[in-house]
């Protein structure tokens, strides 16, 4: 796999597989119990046929997240990558991802690294039994410390680890025990994920020193252990960066196919969005039913739009790069904010760069806000 820094914005493929064994209090995502696979496909493959002919782009990448994906089995994604092969021109892909849970056993792992997949990620959320519990998150059994082994064993090229922070039950020791268990594993790739509280049900959100503090010391340790740090939650090995995500965070277009899942393609400087609505039921009987169109947007809205997702990335904006592909200045979209984030000490600039701080990166909701 070659570094990131190689590729510009291209085309990518979403999937999203709704189904989940267990469904964990802590997570945002559409999820369902699994039922009608069979359906399930069939109305990916209609969706798919749908767009088929208006994308003439090559696409780059695929990704399928969930929901728990590695449910499903690996000939389920043989289809499904058959059918895409069909519909799309894929002999230029560059990545395919699909995210698992720690329990999937070696022989699935086998099928689908043989289905097509080079790239897993695995949702471990963290290795302390407490901590699971306070995420209200649940294992089938403790197998989370043999399972970047067991991926890279069944052929996977690419092997990382996802793990949430910053909840009411874990503590900033707990968490440092994680990143240094998820060190002893060897990972090509490592997600921070800061937790989102969303109602009152499920886990809290602990107060943002705490946080902060986490956040910090974590990226000390992994930035010592030769990991780099490219995106506010991701860290990779060199060569080992998320394709799929970087072209979003680069302004790329994507299809989303699934309940819930968004998708923006360009055409002629205007960037159309929209998402399937969260309805397995409704999608499986007609995918076409459920799109939702969210917005339009023209050359007056896409920079500013462009503009919050490249500071994600810790490379920052290139300014230079930015008026050309948007014909206007990145440090006039953010007016008098500008100089108010970067005197907390939120923002960095340069003459030819504008990035986030590390303070900024724990913030960058309030910078964003102010963008958009």
């Amino acid at each position: 796999m070659k570094s990131a820094g190689w590729f510009p914005p291209f085309f990518s493929i979403y999937i999203h597989v709704p189904f989940c064994q267990n469904l964990c209090d802590f997570c945002h995502f559409y999820r369902e119990k699994p039922r009608e696979v069979e359906a399930f496909l069939d109305a990916l493959a209609r969706e798919i046929d749908s767009i088929s002919g208006k994308i003439s782009a090559p696409v780059r990448s695929v990704y399928v997240g969930g929901g728990t994906p590695s449910v499903l089995p690996a000939r389920f994604y043989e289809s499904l990558f058959k059918h895409l092969d069909e519909a799309f021109f894929m002999d230029g892909v560059l990545e395919s991802s699909i995210e698992v849970v720690p329990e999937t056993g070696t022989d699935e792992l086998v099928r689908l690294s043989e289905a097509g997949f080079e790239r897993v990620s695995i949702g471990i959320k963290s290795f302390n039994p407490d901590s699971l519990a306070a995420l209200g998150a649940r294992r089938e059994e403790e197998t989370a410390e043999g399972s970047v082994e067991a991926a890279r064993n069944a052929g996977f090229t690419s092997v990382g680890i996802d793990l949430v922070y910053a909840f009411s039950g874990q503590t900033e020791g707990s968490f440092i025990d994680d990143i240094q268990t998820a060190l002893l594993l060897d990972p090509d790739h490592i997600s921070l994920y800061s937790l989102v509280q969303s109602d009152d049900s499920g886990p809290r959100e602990i107060d943002q020193d705490t946080a902060a503090a986490m956040f910090t010391e974590s990226r000390r340790i992994l930035v010592a252990r030769g990991y780099r740090q490219y995106e506010i939650c991701n860290f990779a090995k060199p060569d080992h960066e998320c394709l799929h995500n970087i072209n979003y965070w680069r302004d790329g277009d994507f299809i989303g196919l699934g309940p819930s899942a968004h998708s923006a393609v360009t055409a002629e400087g205007t960037r159309s969005r929209w998402r399937n609505a969260a309805d397995l039921a409704a999608y499986m009987a007609g995918p076409g039913s459920v799109k939702e169109e969210l917005s339009v947007e023209g050359p007056e809205i896409r920079p500013a739009e462009a503009l919050m997702l490249a500071l994600r990335q810790t490379e920052g904006v290139d300014i230079d790069h930015f008026i050309l592909g948007y014909g206007k200045d990145p440090r006039m979209i953010m007016g008098p904010s500008l100089k108010r984030f970067r005197e907390l000490g939120l923002i960095r600039t340069s003459a030819k760069r504008i990035r986030l701080t590390t303070r900024g990166m724990l913030l960058s909701n309030e910078v964003f806000g102010a963008i958009i």
